[in-house]
């Protein structure tokens, strides 16, 4: 073999070597990266350890009221009523402790973040205790009567915690507190974006478990 065509032959073997090598190389280290849902398992981790994912909070008034009827001696009745208002922050949140429960999906060429998440949840909302107000409404009312309407007014206090749970909940139904919920985790999945894709999003569609397949809901964040 001429020393020419054999130099060109090493030279040629060489870059076919160095080509394998780096594409070797590159998956090595392709593989080595975690996917887009491990990055943001990991980035909501540190953004709430207690893998409780708070998306929206509000302040809302709630009242109750209660008819109480008491008898006096043998032949009187009295009818009242007592009314407890309070003032109560609420938060709602999406589980995030199980991971596979999510839908992550990053498309690189339109820039466009798509989330699914958990069906949003409320926890027990923080009652402003400043804020509780107990009126009671009766004629006539003498002592004993009073007495029992004040052990009415305290059993509605024990039992505001678990009533105010239950209303927050009520209102996970309503078209409007899920729209934004939507937008709030959106606002999220864009920060996400910044900080763990090195990319602003052209946009981020976030849909909930029990929402329709079809959902035209693109949220910008």
């Amino acid at each position: 073999m001429e020393p020419k065509r054999k130099t060109m032959l090493l030279l040629a073997l060489g870059l076919v070597s160095f080509v394998l090598i780096s594409f070797f190389a590159w998956k090595a280290v392709a593989a080595s990266r975690p996917s887009v849902s491990e990055r943001w398992a990991l980035y909501i981790e540190q953004l709430q350890p207690e893998s409780k994912l708070v998306i929206l909070s509000s302040k809302q008034r709630y009242t109750a009221s209660r008819e109480f009827t008491a008898r006096l001696l043998a032949a009187v009745k009295i009818s009242a009523s007592i009314e407890l208002s309070a003032w109560a922050d609420v938060f709602y949140y999406v589980d995030a402790e199980e991971p596979e429960k999510w839908g992550i999906d990053w498309d690189k060429k339109s820039r466009i973040l798509s989330l699914t998440a958990p069906e949003p949840d409320c926890l027990p909302p923080a009652v402003r205790s400043d804020t509780i107000e107990i009126t009671t409404k009766g004629g006539n009312l003498v002592s004993n009567a009073v007495f029992r309407l004040k052990n009415e007014a305290e059993s509605m206090r024990d039992d505001l915690s678990d009533d105010l749970l239950k209303r927050a909940r009520e209102t996970l139904s309503d078209s409007a507190l899920r729209q934004k919920l939507k937008e709030s985790l959106a606002a999220i999945g864009g920060k996400f974006c910044v900080s763990m894709l090195g990319v602003e999003p052209v946009d981020v569609v976030v849909r909930f478990a029990e929402d329709k397949v079809v959902d035209n809901a693109g949220l910008s964040w």
